[in-house]
């Protein structure tokens, strides 16, 4: 028997497991913030409630999240500034991404991705993290409510282009499907389309035609692809 792709159902078993749970109960009962100034009560509330409601999301668990949203903005993040949104992205879940906008969810938000050599770096928005874990449902549910790629042209070029030299046909799906332009050039005014003609690989060719991508204008000896000139 086949199991399910995730991506053709997205019903889902909610994970309230009694350790989390516990944990949470804690947490909304306040005792631990005995003894602290309102001032110093706000500050840890805002580092401490986005990790656990990030547990939340990944758990599926609805009923927990709305009672920490009760407590804090749908849009504040963690550490690492990856919000609810990011974290349902991030796991592909439709119905948990619904929610959120549903209660405010900011398109804009970006986290911050880490540098082994710099540190910290500009973030990720979350239309590029259903992308890179290749949720389609979530991207096209995003691109219907209006939300982009917040990436430079030359970087969702790169991007693309190392899908197709790694003929990762999912990814460059996933690309499409956010609605960037198949024709964006890299810094050496390179294409995902040029960069498979090189590879002479007629499979990811095609796709790229079918994504809406430029064909080239000159015909490839011995390709069975007839590119019409442009």
């Amino acid at each position: 028997m086949q199991t399910p792709d995730l991506e053709e159902t997205d019903h889902r078993v909610v994970l309230r497991n009694e350790k989390f749970l516990n944990i949470l109960e804690e947490v909304m009962e306040l005792n631990w913030l005995h003894g602290k100034t309102q001032p110093e009560k706000k500050e840890l509330l805002v580092k401490t409630l986005p990790s656990i409601a990030s547990g939340a999301v990944e758990n599926n668990d609805f009923i927990s999240l709305q009672v920490l949203l009760e407590q804090m903005d749908v849009n504040s993040g963690g550490y690492d500034k990856k919000t609810l949104l990011h974290t349902a992205c991030q796991v592909g879940n439709g119905e948990m991404v619904m929610f959120l906008l549903d209660n405010g969810a900011s398109s804009q938000s970006e986290d911050r991705t880490m540098s082994k050599d710099k540190g910290p770096q500009s973030g990720q928005c979350p239309m590029y993290s259903a992308i890179k874990n290749r949720h389609f449902t979530v991207i096209e549910l995003l691109r219907l409510k209006g939300f982009t790629v917040n990436l430079l042209p030359v970087r969702i070029a790169m991007e693309m282009i190392q899908a197709v030299q790694k003929r990762d046909y999912a990814l460059l799906h996933a690309w499409f499907l956010s609605g960037v332009d198949m024709d964006t050039t890299d810094y050496s005014k390179r294409t995902a389309m040029q960069e498979a003609d090189r590879l002479g690989d007629n499979t990811m060719i095609s796709k790229l035609l079918e994504y809406g991508a430029k064909p080239l204008s000159y015909v490839r000896q011995g390709s069975s692809i007839g590119y019409t000139a442009e």
